[in-house]
């Protein structure tokens, strides 16, 4: 097949030829589809318990705590401490917390902690500062 370029040629169209029926299934969705049903699926992880505990430095008007905009814990006028248990997915990677505190007109210098345990037993601690009104995202690993 060194030399005739029509032989080489042909030798090309039959593989190509050969590779078709494959090259046509890879391409159209449609074919395909019945293998993506074979994956497992993996379903998103259900929510665990998770306990929180609030402390305030001075006393709050109004505290929200989100989880992908969901609404994980709201209460006006808390407590100076506070604690509260919630249904969250807690993948290995952690979570992120969203935190908004209001205290009232003219406070300044004011602090909310937030002490997280984990579904696992880990205790994590972080703190929120504002003058009248903090809107943070937390992470807890």
């Amino acid at each position: 097949m060194r030399g005739s370029p029509i032989l080489r040629a042909l030798a090309a169209f039959v593989v190509l030829l050969a590779l078709a029926p494959l090259l046509w299934f890879i391409t159209h969705p449609a074919a395909s589809a019945h293998n993506v049903n074979a994956l497992p699926v993996k379903q998103p992880a259900e929510g665990v318990g998770v306990e929180g505990r609030l402390n305030f430095s001075k006393a709050a008007s109004h505290v929200t705590i989100q989880h992908l905009g969901k609404d994980v814990w709201s209460k006006e006028a808390p407590a100076p401490a506070e604690s509260f248990a919630a249904e969250i997915p807690w993948p290995k990677n952690g979570v992120e917390l969203r935190v908004m505190v209001a205290w009232p007109a003219g406070t300044q210098n004011a602090a909310m902690r937030l002490r997280i345990t984990a579904p696992d037993g880990a205790e994590y601690d972080r703190t929120v500062w504002g003058d009248t009104a903090a809107d943070e995202i937390l992470t807890f690993p």
